[in-house]
This record gives C-alpha cells, sequence and structure tokens, in this order.
C-alpha cells in the first residue's frame, strides 16, 4: 500500500529566474507525480507516493531539499481516511 503525500512549497522570491529554475528542475525527478501553481501562503503544492517513511526521508533528503529557489517544505500525511471520496 502507498501513501500519497501532499508538499507544500515556499520560494525565496517570485520572480521569472526563480520560478523558471524550479518548474524545469521538477522534470528530473519521475517521483514527483504532479506539481501545481498555487496561490496562498505556498506557491506550489506537488504529490508524491510512498511506501514507508524511510522513503520520504530519502527523497526530503535527495529531491525536495536540492530543488533550487526553496525556500521552505511543508509536508502533509493523512493519518486516515474520514470520508470515500
Amino acid at each position: 500500500m502507498t501513501t500519497r503525500i501532499a508538499i507544500r512549497i515556499e520560494l525565496e522570491a517570485l520572480n521569472s529566474r526563480v520560478i523558471e529554475l524550479f518548474e524545469r528542475s521538477l522534470w528530473s525527478y519521475s517521483v514527483i507525480e504532479e506539481c501545481y501553481a498555487v496561490a496562498g501562503k505556498t506557491d506550489y503544492l506537488l504529490f508524491i507516493s510512498v511506501k514507508e517513511i524511510q522513503e520520504f526521508d530519502a527523497i526530503h533528503r535527495n529531491v525536495l531539499s536540492r530543488l533550487p529557489g526553496v525556500k521552505k517544505i511543508k509536508t502533509e500525511f493523512p493519518l486516515r481516511r474520514v470520508l470515500p471520496t
């Protein structure tokens, strides 16, 4: 069973250079399943899926923390489903 994880990214700056570098770098990592530019406190919403927490730790260290222009990374793990979709 896999767990889908939502990751909120805040960039250091919102200028065309930082945005272009960040968005272009995403294509290098197949582990990132989806990415959305969003309005609000964060700039991007990414989704990944992992089988265990150690896998997320490796992705955090080797992928997320290396994305250019990233100021903050916030992750949300589902604990349990309350309503079916």
